[in-house]
């Protein structure tokens, strides 16, 4: 029975499609091309402006010499070399990272599909993916990964 459903849902869409068909190909690929144009447009009228009013307010390229010196993360010199090895909780944090993120993108999905669908079958998949988790999180915390002070 879920087969005839698809195909009538098929069946709705096919109207449409051929109606979109229908249409030009200028008036599909006018409308980004007219946005690609603005996006180049604007950043480069902001530029050639900023360009013209620092000329005109200063007469000059500003060249002053603690404008060219190396600056970084508040200091007015650099300390250490480029070649230092950085520490694994560095790594950690990123990975870390990238696990909760995952887990919100997947949320953010599930959230968007739980209205559009009846039943308990949502439900059962957010329940998995929570105990997973949770189980990924006693695990980071039994080997001490949450534990930033270490």
């Amino acid at each position: 029975m879920p087969a005839m459903a698809f195909v009538s849902s098929l069946m709705t869409v096919l109207p449409a499609a051929e109606a979109a068909a229908s249409t030009s190909v200028f008036s599909t690929v006018m409308p980004l091309t007219l946005l690609v144009i603005m996006g180049l447009a604007i950043p480069g009228a902001l530029l050639g402006a900023n360009w013209v009013l620092s000329r005109a307010l200063h007469g000059r390229k500003n060249t002053n010499p603690a404008k060219e010196s190396q600056y970084e993360s508040g200091l007015p010199i650099v300390i250490g070399d480029a070649g230092e090895r950085f520490s694994v909780k560095f790594y950690l944090v990123a990975m870390l990272f990238l696990a909760f993120d995952i887990e919100v993108a997947f949320l953010y999905a599930w959230a968007w599909q739980f209205g559009k669908v009846d039943g308990w079958g949502l439900i059962w998949i957010l329940l998995v993916f929570l105990v997973l988790l949770e189980v990924g999180y006693l695990y980071l915390y039994k080997k001490g990964a949450l534990d930033w002070d270490r």
